[in-house]
């Protein structure tokens, strides 16, 4: 009797994996449709490029090129477009929507570098070992990783526990020493969490004589309304935001100071190849 159960339960089992083999696979599940952009998405991205007098998609009708309330398409607003970035490419319309949007604040830094611009060229070359050299002279952690090698425009990257994001590299590459930066980030400003988009551009030569270099630095943030596009304005605001950019800065100087003295020193695990290209830096005037 015991035997006959087991057979049974036998013949049960395999029933039912003859039956489950036998059914029909599920279909997939369809994607879902991209979302379409509001009709303020779509009114900053069509009047920016009508406004700053660029090729406008068909889509954009009269309706959405009127402009957008309080928003003045100067000269730094339509810029993007004089750099071989093309509007019309699909991947473009979040950046140039952001430069079309109502609010906008704006932050500039100019200084001076203890740096050779062939040095700085190599290093915004090589973001991964730029990093690596931040971290270990500056006890700072830096971190940066490509996203779309080898082309190595994309990356992501943070520092310490204040900043983090993944940006792309929109125009101008360390060759021509002027270089935009397009991406979305969070960073920690004094009391203040900010999350959001922002455009970065960092221009840089050799200074006369020919020691270091002179830069500038312009940061772009659209604040998302009124009572932020307030904060950020304010004195308060922008000092720590200045601050933090200074400290990168001072960072990248200080690191190659202390490259330049001491080599690489103990510690730091740096593989074979960064210590090869750390080499050829080191060679560079």
């Amino acid at each position: 009797m015991l035997r006959r159960r087991r057979l049974a339960l036998v013949l049960v089992v395999s029933w039912l994996g003859d039956a489950a083999r036998a059914q029909p696979p599920a279909p997939r599940p369809t994607p879902a449709p991209p979302p379409v952009p509001s009709a303020t998405a779509r009114t900053e991205y069509c009047s920016l490029l009508r406004k700053c007098g660029l090729n406008a998609p068909t889509a954009c009708t009269e309706p959405l090129t009127r402009g957008v309330p309080g928003v003045g398409y100067d000269a730094e607003r339509c810029e993007l477009s004089q750099r071989g970035v093309d509007p019309t490419d699909p991947a473009s319309f979040r950046l140039f929507r952001f430069l079309g949007e109502r609010y906008q604040v704006v932050y500039r830094l100019e200084g001076r570098l203890a740096i050779s611009e062939a040095r700085l060229d190599f290093l915004l070359d090589d973001l991964p070992l730029a990093a690596a050299l931040l971290t270990h002279f500056q006890k700072t952690r830096y971190e940066v990783q490509y996203l779309d090698e080898p082309v190595r425009r994309r990356f992501k990257g943070r520092r310490g526990d204040n900043l983090d994001g993944e940006a792309t590299r929109v125009a101008g590459d360390p060759v021509g020493r002027d270089l935009v930066y397009f991406g979305r980030g969070t960073s920690q400003v004094g009391p203040w969490r900010m999350r959001g988009l922002g455009l970065v551009q960092v221009r840089y030569a050799t200074e006369p004589g020919g020691k270091g270099l002179r830069y500038q630095v312009r940061v772009v943030a659209a604040p998302v309304n009124a009572v932020v596009n307030l904060v950020m304005r304010t004195g308060v605001f922008r000092r720590i935001v200045l601050g933090h950019i200074r400290e990168i800065l001072d960072d990248v100087a200080e690191a190659g100071a202390k490259l330049e003295k001491t080599g690489l020193g103990e510690g730091g695990a740096f593989s074979p190849q960064q210590k090869e290209k750390i080499s050829t830096l080191l060679r560079l005037p």
